[in-house]
């Protein structure tokens, strides 16, 4: 498979998932109202913290003065300006794929282009209540049902491993992110509103992960800090854990070959999750450790680059859409 190709599946696999992700956690954070209302002494759910997960802060803060949700949600769900919201994500996919459709089956190109629809005109009723639940909703079930077209009818051939390469790195990306931004300041505490802070927080973490019903069957049917972050890190079966991600990332890098860089930073990150010692970063120095996992990805982004993307002489570079570097450096 020539690099140029490779490179646009590659990043189809993470526009898909950074679309998905971003709505799991504009739907959660909405349920987080409700959530927080019962619990005494509750402050306001911090919309702002979106924008600092998916990495865009400074850019809002160019276009935006204040941290009001409708805006918020709207420069997250379908701002041009924002190359991180779910519109540019679908947009930047469509392309990837439009490029590299011969390598994907027939009914991949309609299933997008349908869920391109579905973000293209957003009516103002769609940022609010139900109508914004019903949008997030059908964003989330028609990127499950591309998934879910491609596992179910496509070989697997180097074309279905880079895509699934793609998915799996901006998946863990976004666990690390979630889990920094969300939870790494409500760990602990022994009074009833600390406890229940801490239900309410962390349920909100799990359900922006979509795991919160998978953790009750799995861990027990409280919600605590400490047993989500051991879930969200370390578990072994869920498919959004940091831990199976970097698993299935290893599988693809076996079946595609010429790995030997990109693997050994892997293990790196391997072992750091093996190393880590949850019980004392529950009390401190859990940023840090997440922080420091989010460079390892990076650096692994940037290994899977030179090894597969880097451009012999005898092929031409792909002329990406513009936009496409732009996103590919915030958030890669």
């Amino acid at each position: 498979m020539l690099s140029r190709v490779a490179e646009h599946i590659y990043w189809l696999g993470r526009y898909m998932e950074r679309a998905e992700d971003t709505a799991r956690l504009i739907m959660a954070t909405s349920g987080a109202t409700l959530e927080l209302m019962s619990v005494p002494g509750h402050q306001p759910v911090d919309w702002e913290q979106l924008l600092l997960i998916v990495g865009v802060l400074p850019n809002y803060n160019e276009h935006h003065h204040t941290y009001e949700e409708r805006e918020i949600v709207h420069f997250l769900l379908a701002s041009e300006r924002n190359p991180c919201s779910i519109y540019n994500a679908m947009r930047m996919a469509r392309e990837n794929l439009r490029i590299t459709r011969d390598a994907f089956p027939r009914e991949t190109w309609s299933q997008i282009n349908g869920l391109r629809r579905r973000v293209e005109h957003i009516p103002d009723f769609a940022l609010y209540g139900s109508g914004r639940q019903d949008l997030l909703e059908g964003i989330i079930g028609s990127c499950l049902q591309m998934s879910g077209l491609l596992i179910s009818t496509m070989s697997r051939d180097e074309a279905y491993q880079m895509f699934r390469l793609g998915q799996l790195l901006e998946r863990a990306d976004m666990t690390t992110r979630i889990l920094d931004v969300q939870g790494a300041g409500v760990l602990g505490g022994d009074s009833d509103a600390e406890l229940s802070m801490e239900h309410a927080v962390w349920t909100t973490v799990l359900r922006s992960l979509s795991g919160d019903q998978m953790y009750r069957k799995q861990v027990e049917p409280r919600v605590r800090g400490r047993q989500t972050l051991a879930f969200v890190l370390k578990d072994k079966q869920f498919p959004r854990a940091f831990y199976y991600c970097l698993n299935g990332v290893r599988d693809r890098l076996v079946k595609l070959g010429r790995a030997e860089a990109a693997q050994g930073i892997l293990g790196e990150l391997e072992k750091s999750l093996y190393l880590a010692d949850l019980d004392t970063l529950a009390k401190q120095g859990l940023h840090e450790f997440l922080d420091g996992l989010q460079v390892q990805l990076g650096s692994l982004h940037e290994a899977v680059v030179d090894t597969y993307f880097r451009f012999r002489q005898e092929e031409t570079p792909p002329a990406a859409p513009a936009s496409q570097t732009q996103s590919q450096e915030q958030r890669a």
